[in-house]
């Protein structure tokens, strides 16, 4: 009887260790599974360092499979920025992911040129109805007292009423509305309620010359395009080179520090002469 019991006893046992193993297994794995898994989201460390500029227009479109911004510039044609997890998306009514941004959304975007590529630092956007646009002068009716713009928002043209207290600023002097002439690029601040322009500046007028100086970012002999960061306001410029001869185009190369001398035509910057600027290291 005595060695019954404790045989029994072993196999009472041997059964409650069997079964406890799977139990303890499963356990295991279940506290396993219910362990949060961290997930990384963090951008590279640091920022895109380097001179800042700045870009506004409108966004035409998002390029993910390269990383790009396609914009449409306020008084320039179309600049590729590349975008990375750095790059600040800032916001004015609440906070949007860069993928969310529409086609037609107004934007600034801080940019730097880091490894020979103009990249977004930040990019900034704001209510639809900002009281700000940039366009060209398409007529001014004086006996409507109306101002008709081409916009890259709106195809079909924009009408924003003259008021008698709209001012008019022109290569920064006091201008009358004359200055108004078709082809003319301005910007304009308006009262959005009343669509009616408090100030309007001219900012080139066919026929008028500029002097951009700074780096090359971008050469397109096959569009005839070059794009500047320019250093006095840090804008990127597209400009025109189909007027340069080939030694003129042959100093073109990105990378390198030039002065151009140009001349806006109604529909572009186009380039009359090129001078390399020498760089003190």
């Amino acid at each position: 009887m005595p060695k019954l019991l404790i045989t029994l006893a072993l196999i009472v046992v041997c059964a409650q260790a069997q079964s406890a193993a799977p139990a303890t297994a499963s356990g295991s794995a279940d506290n396993a599974n219910a362990q949060p898994r961290a997930i990384d989201d963090s951008s590279p460390a640091g920022e895109h360092v380097g001179k800042v500029g700045l870009v506004r227009g409108v966004l035409r479109r998002i390029d993910p499979i390269h990383d790009q911004l396609l914009i449409r510039a306020f008084g320039g044609g179309d600049i590729r920025i590349a975008f990375d997890p750095r790059t600040r998306i800032i916001a004015e009514n609440a906070p949007v992911r860069l993928t969310s941004l529409g086609p037609g959304s107004v934007v600034s975007v801080d940019t730097v040129i880091e490894s020979g590529k103009l990249f977004a630092r930040s990019v900034r956007t704001g209510p639809s109805n900002a009281a700000e646009l940039n366009g060209q002068v398409v007529r001014y009716d004086a006996a409507q007292s109306r101002l008709i713009l081409s916009d890259p928002i709106s195809p079909e043209g924009i009408s924003v009423r003259i008021g008698p207290s709209t001012t008019v600023i022109n290569q920064g002097q006091p201008a009358s509305l004359q200055a108004l002439s078709a082809g003319a690029l301005v910007r304009v601040w308006f009262s959005a309620s009343q669509n009616t322009a408090n100030k309007i500046e001219v900012f080139a007028e066919r026929g008028n010359s500029f002097t951009f100086q700074g780096r090359i970012v971008a050469v397109d002999l096959r569009s005839g395009i070059v794009s500047l960061v320019n250093d006095s306001d840090q804008s990127v410029r597209e400009l025109a080179i189909g007027s340069l001869g080939a030694s003129s185009v042959s100093l073109l190369r990105e990378g390198a520090n030039v002065s151009m001398q140009a001349v806006f035509d109604g529909n572009r910057y186009s380039v009359r002469s090129v001078a390399v600027v020498a760089t003190h290291q």
